[in-house]
Formats: C-alpha cells, sequence, structure tokens
C-alpha cells in the first residue's frame, strides 16, 4: 500500500471517528435535552407555585377585609341589613357565597347564594322554639321576596358549627379562617368568620361569617397571565379538593389536573411527577399552603408542550446538527461506496497486471532460455563446422592452402568461442560489454599461448550494456583486433600492453579503441594475403552503421565506430544502447 492510500485511508477514518463522536453528542445532547425540559418544567412549576401562593394571600387578604368592614359597618339593632349591605355586597363579590351573622345565644341570620336567587334564614336561640324561618330574594336589586316565609326542616344553631367556635379561640382579634364539610357530604368548604365584641362588658358579642368559594375568584383569572397557562387545584389537609381555581377550555388541561389530583392522593409526595392524556405529558407540583392555622395544599398542572418556545433555540441547534450528520453520513457513505468500487478496479487491474507479469516473465523466461539454447546450438554447429575444417585441413599438405583452411577453422572458434560466453552472461537483454568483453579477452588469451603470456589488458566500457545481436558483432571485432594484437603487434619476449575502451561520442554514436604498444603496422601492411580480418572488422563497423580506422604511432590503435539507440536498463536510471541496424 502506497504512503497516498495510507494517508487516504487513515483520514477517511479520522472523518468516522469525528461523525461517531458527534452522534454520540447529539444523543446526548437528546437525552440532556429531555432532562433539562424537565429542570426547567419544575423551575417553571415553582414559580407558578410562588405565584399562586401570591395571588392566594391576595385574595385571603381581600375577603378578610371585606368581612372586617362589614362588621365594622353593623349597627346594634340593625334589622335591615340583608337587605341594605349584604344582597349588594353578593352581586359584586361572586366568591362569597354566604354571609352569617350569629350572637352568642344562638341568634342567626344568614344569606345564602343559590343559582338565582338569594335564601334567607333567621334562626331564633338555636332553634329552641322552632326551626329557622325561610325567605327567597330575587337577584334583581330592589326586588320584593319571590317566596315565604316558612319554615325550615331542620334546627340550627350557629353555636355548634367549627367557624363559630373556631373563631373564639382566636385571641388575635383577626379573622379565622375554617373548613367544613357540609351536611350533604360534599367537598369541603372555605369560612371566615370575625368576632365583634359588645360596646359593654354585658352587651352580647357576634360573630360574622363568610362562606367563600375561590373557583369564582378574579384573581385567578385576571390579574396574572402566567396562572392563565397552567392547572389550579386548591386542597385541604387531607386532600380533597376544594375545586380547580382555575378551568379553560383545554379539554386535555382539565383532564390532566383531575387525573393529576387522583394521582396525588394515593401516594401524597411533594416532589414533581408526570401525568399523561392522550400524547401529551403534563409536570405536576403539589404544595403546602398554611392559612391562619388551616394546612391547605396547592397543586400546580403545566403542559410540557409550554416549555417549547422557551427550549427553541436549543432544539433548532440539535436539528441542524442531526441534519448536518445526516448530510455527512450520507456524503461519507457515498465516499466510501465510491472508494470501495475504486479498490474494487484497483485490486482487479492489479490483479490483471499480475496475471500479465506472470504470463510475461515466463514468456521472457522461455525466451531466455530460447536465445541461450540457439547460441549454445550456434556455438555447437560452428564446433561441427571447425571441426570438420580441420579434418579437411589434415588432408591438405603443408602449405599456403593449409594455413588458410586453419585461418578459417580459427575465425570460426573465435565466433563459436563469441557465442558460448554470450549465453553464459546472466542478462541477454542487455549485455554488460565489460564483463562480456573481459571473458571473450581472458579466452583469447587462453587460446593463443605462449604468445600472450607476456601481454597485459585493461578493459573498460563505462558500464555501457548492449543487446545480443550488437554484442555479438562488437565481439567478433574485438576478436579479430585481439588476436591480430597477438599475432603481429609483440614478436619478441618483452611483452607488451592493450588497451580496450568503449566510449559515447554523442547521441547514439559510440567509439571501440583497441590500442597496443606493440611495433606497429610498416607502410603498406595493411594490404595483401592475410589480411581479411581487417577487412571483416572494417564490414561488421559498417553493418553497425559506422567506420574502421586504424592510426600507427609507437603502436596501433584500431577504432571502430558504431550507432547504438539508448533505452531504460534493467535498473532505474541505467541507460542501455540498443544497436540499430542500417535499412
Amino acid at each position: 500500500m502506497s504512503s497516498r492510500e495510507r494517508s487516504g485511508g487513515a483520514l477517511f477514518y479520522a472523518i468516522i471517528a469525528v461523525l461517531l463522536l458527534e452522534a454520540g453528542f447529539l444523543i446526548w445532547s437528546a437525552f440532556y435535552l429531555r432532562q433539562r425540559r424537565f429542570d426547567l418544567s419544575e423551575l417553571a412549576l415553582l414559580r407558578t407555585q410562588q405565584l399562586l401562593h401570591v395571588r392566594l394571600d391576595g385574595v385571603f387578604h381581600e375577603l378578610a377585609e371585606d368581612l372586617r368592614e362589614e362588621a365594622a359597618a353593623l349597627q346594634v339593632n340593625d334589622s335591615d341589613v340583608v337587605t341594605t349591605r349584604w344582597m349588594p355586597l353578593l352581586r359584586t363579590h361572586w366568591p362569597i357565597m354566604s354571609i352569617r351573622l350569629a350572637d352568642e345565644n344562638g341568634n342567626e341570620i344568614a344569606l345564602l347564594r343559590e343559582d338565582s336567587s338569594f335564601l334567607e334564614m333567621r334562626t331564633a336561640i338555636g332553634s329552641k322554639d322552632g326551626p329557622p324561618i325561610l325567605m327567597r330574594h330575587g337577584s334583581t336589586p330592589g326586588a320584593t321576596p319571590i317566596t315565604g316565609p316558612w319554615l325550615g326542616d331542620t334546627d340550627n344553631d350557629p353555636r355548634n358549627r367549627v367557624w363559630f367556635s373556631k373563631v373564639l379561640e382566636d385571641t388575635r382579634g383577626e379573622p379565622s379562617w375554617t373548613l367544613s364539610v357540609p351536611r350533604d357530604s360534599g367537598p369541603p368548604v372555605l369560612q371566615v368568620s370575625h368576632l365583634i365584641r359588645g360596646e359593654t362588658k354585658r352587651s352580647p358579642y357576634r360573630i360574622m361569617s363568610f362562606t367563600v368559594d375561590l373557583t369564582r375568584s378574579s384573581w385567578m383569572d385576571t390579574r396574572s397571565a402566567a396562572l392563565m397557562r397552567s392547572g389550579i387545584l386548591l386542597l385541604d389537609g387531607e386532600g380533597r379538593s376544594l375545586g380547580q381555581l382555575m378551568r379553560g377550555s383545554d379539554a386535555n388541561l382539565n383532564k390532566a389536573t383531575d387525573l393529576a389530583l387522583s394521582q396525588w392522593q394515593d401516594h401524597k409526595s411533594s416532589a414533581p411527577f408526570t401525568t399523561s392524556v392522550g400524547d401529551f405529558d403534563y409536570r405536576c407540583l403539589m404544595g403546602p399552603y398554611p392559612l391562619n392555622g388551616q394546612q391547605l395544599n396547592t397543586g400546580v398542572v403545566m403542559d410540557l408542550s409550554s416549555l417549547n418556545r422557551w427550549m427553541f433555540p436549543e432544539r433548532v441547534g440539535l436539528w441542524l446538527m442531526s441534519a448536518v450528520l445526516v448530510v455527512l453520513t450520507i456524503l461519507l457513505s457515498w465516499a466510501w461506496g465510491r472508494k470501495r468500487r475504486s479498490d474494487e478496479r484497483i485490486r482487479k487491474q492489479a490483479k490483471r497486471n499480475r496475471s500479465q507479469e506472470l504470463k510475461l516473465a515466463k514468456a521472457l523466461g522461455e525466451r531466455e532460455v530460447l536465445n541461450r539454447e540457439v547460441h549454445h546450438r550456434v556455438k555447437n554447429n560452428l564446433q561441427v563446422v571447425s571441426s570438420l575444417l580441420n579434418l579437411q585441413a589434415m588432408r591438405l599438405d603443408d602449405g599456403p592452402v593449409k594455413n588458410e583452411f586453419l585461418r578459417g577453422k580459427r575465425r570460426i572458434d573465435t565466433i563459436a568461442l563469441v557465442h558460448h560466453k554470450l549465453y553464459g552472461l546472466s542478462d541477454l537483454r542487455h549485455v554488460d560489454l565489460k564483463l562480456f568483453f573481459t571473458d571473450l579477452v581472458t579466452a583469447l588469451a587462453e587460446m593463443h599461448r605462449p604468445q600472450s603470456r607476456t601481454v597485459s589488458t585493461d578493459v573498460d566500457t563505462e558500464g555501457l550494456r548492449a543487446d545480443q545481436d550488437t554484442a555479438i558483432e562488437l565481439g567478433i571485432i574485438l576478436c579479430e583486433l585481439v588476436v591480430n594484437t597477438y599475432q603481429h603487434a609483440f614478436p619478441y619476449a618483452t611483452g607488451g600492453h592493450v588497451e580496450i575502451r568503449v566510449r559515447p561520442v554523442e547521441g547514439d554514436l559510440y567509439r571501440l579503441t583497441v590500442k597496443d604498444n606493440g611495433k606497429g603496422i610498416p607502410e603498406g601492411g595493411q594490404q595483401g594475403p592475410g589480411k581479411l580480418g581487417l577487412e571483416i572488422v572494417e564490414a561488421l563497423s559498417e553493418q553497425l552503421d559506422g567506420s574502421f580506422h586504424m592510426r600507427t604511432n609507437g603502436g596501433v590503435l584500431f577504432e571502430v565506430l558504431f550507432r547504438m539507440q539508448q533505452e531504460a536498463g534493467p535498473t532505474e536510471g541505467h541507460v542501455v544502447p540498443a544497436a540499430v541496424k542500417p535499412a
């Protein structure tokens, strides 16, 4: 795997890790947002409950002040108090359901609100001489009684009422609040009573009482917009409902409020809890509310969907991050699929390349074997020809003819030597000229002993390589020139030295030089019998699209110019010349 592929894979896995981290962060944010929703709901419940208690304080204070005001306005013998004060008060104060005035002797005057009328009740001495006298009044101001008077069905003694005895126990002189359960076992009602002492010690004391229904109070409907979004409950100490202080048009909220009351009555916990109506969740909180010695409870029920506008920025951010994550996941999946398809194509191409390389290597190996076999067979055939010439020469008498046969045999042996040394090399497509020439010179020295024993040689080709056809022709040329040197350059026992060089000239033109420090060639020595070797060298030079030159200066310098093309060698950056044959 290349460094680029490794870096690309590392980047890809890094992006996957970032996406996984973002997905984990989004999951954590979703749970956190849910928990934050509950935290905000509890905060809103506490705030609403605190505001509710403030409003209840105002309601109770207003009713106590109304009671105190009515008590202060009473005359000692005010027989018209029902029509002059109480009826107008009930018409203007909807939370007041009844007004009662009783004394220590059991006498009582009461005005009770009914659906569309008022019921007046008068009791004398605790119903000792008979039941109360009842009379019904219309709701229109100044109207005469519509029915009555008549006697009630049951006796009535106000001194037996809770509100009567409760106010006598309070020594502060403040209005006292009590809870009482009606005779029909209906829901408990709130009553506030106030003690009116006589002007003298002998004057009897009197007690005035209001029966109130807070669900009819305008304080909850008009003075607190925040309370309009919640269900409000008022309970007594035992958990019995005094009514929903607010009942709006939201049927689900009203139903959730009733359900929350039912659930709280089972466990009576002060911790927030959740109730559900359909697909909507509601958060509920019940808490104590002390009222002048009475322990009441208030309940707040809030729709959690009302918190959505508070959490709108967080939700928008979460959705945007989710959308970005989805888009990135899609893009990553597309990129991953594209990368896999690309990798698959690369693997298939690599597999085809390996298959082709194996086939090519096999073909090249077979070709190499065939080349070596060809050179081996050529060498063997040349040796057969040499043996035939040798047999033929043995039939001849000594003389010029036999010598020519032997020269021909020697040249055939030389060509066989070239093929023998060539197929012994490791690389036949790019022949190392230095190694090839060195092997040839060594073999020629062995063939021409003892003349070559005192002759040293030096081969330098500057690492040039050639194809096998060019190498064969250069080998034959080198053999002819070196053999000529061994035979004619050093006639004396002092020996000599031969330098063999191959150098590039320009472009695809190269020079082969064979230089010795022998006796040289006399004037006209290049022509005549026995000079066939030089003619062969010249012919081969022309075949290599070159030329042959010879100079004598303290020895002989043979120069062969030839052309080779340059092509990629077996190793990177190595130049391999290839011979160019003339057209």
